[in-house]
């Protein structure tokens, strides 16, 4: 009797889960309607029902508790046999049990958190950006007036000296500087390359570039931009640097679908190929104005 009794419970509380799973419409109409749930047609959901059982069943708890200790309360005063106070005295003491087992429960839950006694089945949907193959700063004279120009700014001389080593360092690697390497010492942003404020980033993914271009066999890799400002992405402390188009071997490895991680994409100002560098990715803008290579490493 008691399997049965726990089926017939069990029946009760999930088969209009079920039904509404089931159905196209999560709403179902319930031949019983629970107290305070559903609409005037007795419709309801899953949101409002679950919630509703809960509550419920705490509720006949406490209600079966308290009929089963005035039942055992009863029994024991009406009986004079030994036996049957003693049946008495333990439904009390299992009925005050369960009912201190269900209040300790819920105790229990809102006190660590009362958001544990909310049954929200509410699922709330994320929202993804699906990754686009790296970032693009946008530079050269087609993109100015998109954003504020960086002006020039007059070197020091420590400066200079700086901006000379740096120089000779990258020349070690097969990289060289347009116009041997002039700095815009004056403050000018044409036809000069400043260096000075590059950030390690970028200044060690020039390297990188070359050495995964093939090195030696690569050739020459040309900056013909850098931190000496006149554009709106490139001065000090900003990761854009430019480099000649000149280099076909750099080209072809750019350009090369093999060691792109992304697919290409077109801009306003040219297509953007996003390419493996060592352990960063480089993001690689084909420019036109004059013509060269706009790069970001990550």
């Amino acid at each position: 009797m008691k399997k049965i009794g726990i089926f017939i419970i069990l029946a009760t509380f999930l088969l209009p889960t079920m039904v509404a799973l089931a159905a196209d419409d999560l709403s179902y109409t319930v031949l019983a309607p629970l107290p305070g749930v559903g609409d005037s047609d007795g419709k309801t959901t899953l949101e409002t029902y679950i919630p509703a059982i809960f509550k419920l069943a705490i509720g006949l708890s406490a209600v079966a508790a308290v009929l089963m200790i005035v039942l055992g309360g009863f029994q024991y005063i009406s009986s004079d046999a030994l036996m049957k106070k003693n049946e008495g005295r333990e439904r009390i003491k299992n009925a005050v049990f369960g009912l201190v087992l269900v209040i300790s429960a819920w105790l229990i839950l809102n006190t660590i958190n009362p958001n544990l006694l909310n049954i929200n089945l509410n699922i709330d949907s994320i929202s993804t950006t699906a990754v686009d193959g790296g970032k693009i700063i946008l530079g050269g004279e087609l993109s100015a007036g998109t954003g504020s120009i960086t002006s020039g700014y007059t070197l020091t001389q420590e400066q200079i000296d700086q901006n000379t080593a740096m120089v000779a360092d990258l020349k070690k690697y097969g990289i060289e500087v347009n116009n041997d390497g002039k700095p815009c010492a004056d403050g000018g942003t044409s036809g000069c390359t400043n260096l000075v404020g590059m950030i390690s980033n970028t200044y060690q993914g020039i390297k990188d570039l070359r050495v995964a271009c093939g090195g030696d066999e690569c050739g020459t890799i040309t900056i013909t931009g850098g931190t000496e400002g006149g554009h709106m992405s490139h001065g000090p402390n900003k990761p854009p640097v430019d480099l000649s188009v000149s280099n076909n071997t750099l080209n072809q490895y750019i350009t090369d679908t093999k060691n792109q991680v992304a697919p290409v994409r077109q801009s306003t100002l040219g297509p953007i190929y996003t390419v493996k560098v060592g352990s960063r990715n480089a993001t690689f803008l084909r420019e036109s104005n004059p013509p060269h290579w706009h790069v970001v490493f990550e």
